[in-house]
């Protein structure tokens, strides 16, 4: 009788269950991974409401897109051409093209249909061919390497920072804290960070990890702070990672210049934005886009060398029995419950 695993499954509905599956063997052209840590963030907290962001997304699902594990099995073609071994901890870019079409783990596979499990919220995990996996160091804990996912995405939200840029974040969510960190490293001259007060915990490691300033937007005015920090120049760049809220949409434009740029990442769960005057962009020479991910290598290569500090964003983790509290840290529901990053912790 083959081994037997577990795996945590959103119906879509507001529910959860876990469920118990064979270990699958290996498809043609893929493997499977021994999962050790997969980061949550605020897309899974969507996901378990039924909210989704990605074009072929199901339910239910084995969420987590943001994974690290070892190889447990794999077939000698993805031996051949992703030139790694059984045992080797690796890094996973979660999107991947698969019949014609771009598909991402853990959210866009069905939990009912075979092999099932296809997201980082399970023991074990299927690769299908064509995945992108990059071997991670040995010497730090997983549920640290999982910082590689946000990084990844960092890389990008942060290339229109220049040396010597003033850059704003709003949110010090642990994607904000990632733009902290990639922003420092490509050069940025002074980096500010907002948040509100119930992001003490959040704000405290934005300094740790290379804010120069951070902003309680309850206690002071952000517009006010860039201004005085710049002398009226305002802001380069100003990022917007904030879930949920769109208010901070509206601060982005006033803490930036003249022909600076604003990056919208943070997610708003498809509510709409009102009272954005369009001639502000035109007429300030404003260039406003979405942000775009990075590289996984790129994030991996960083994390590798030693030039992150994964230790100050490692956050709170959970076992998988544990998913209900985990799910409750990530919302932070209740006092006291807050978290730079959540992971649930498989090893």
């Amino acid at each position: 009788m083959s081994e037997m695993c577990r795996a945590v499954v959103f119906s879509g509905k507001g529910s959860w269950e876990v469920r118990e599956y064979r270990v699958p063997v290996p498809p043609a052209g893929g493997a499977i991974l021994r999962v050790e840590a997969v980061g949550m963030c605020h897309s899974d907290v969507d996901m378990f409401n039924g909210i989704t962001h990605t074009r072929n997304a199901i339910f239910p699902a084995v969420p987590g897109h943001e994974t690290v594990g070892r190889i447990h099995s794999l077939s000698p073609e993805a031996a051949a051409a992703w030139t790694v071994k059984e045992g080797d901890r690796v890094a996973l870019n979660s999107s991947l093209r698969r019949d014609g079409d771009v598909r991402v783990y853990g959210h866009d596979f069905s939990a009912d249909e075979e092999p099932g499990l296809c997201g980082g919220y399970g023991e074990y995990m299927v690769l299908f061919p064509g995945t992108e996996v990059h071997k991670l160091r040995e010497d730090k804990p997983a549920d640290e390497l999982t910082f590689f996912n946000p990084l990844t995405a960092a890389v990008g939200w942060v290339a229109s920072v220049s040396p010597g840029d003033v850059f704003v974040v709003q949110g010090p969510g642990h994607m904000g804290l990632a733009c902290v960190i990639a922003a420092r490293l490509a050069g940025a001259g002074t980096i500010i960070v907002t948040g509100t007060g119930a992001d003490g915990v959040r704000l405290d490691a934005a300094k740790k990890v290379g804010a120069d300033y951070v902003v309680n937007v309850d206690v002071e005015d952000p517009v006010e702070v860039v201004r005085n920090i710049t002398g009226g120049a305002m802001a380069d760049v100003v990022l917007d990672a904030a879930a949920q809220t769109t208010q901070t949409i509206h601060l982005c434009f006033a803490m930036v210049r003249r022909a600076g740029t604003i990056v919208l990442g943070g997610l708003k769960d498809h509510k709409p934005v009102d009272g954005i005057v369009t001639d502000d962009i035109v007429l300030r020479h404003l260039v406003v886009k979405g942000a775009v991910g990075g590289q996984v290598s790129r994030a991996v290569e960083l994390i590798n060398s030693g030039a992150i500090p994964t230790h100050d964003v490692r956050g709170a983790s959970f076992p998988l029995d544990d998913v209900e509290a985990a799910l409750a840290a990530l919302e932070r529901k209740g006092p006291g419950r807050d978290a730079v990053r959540v992971n649930l912790r498989m090893v």
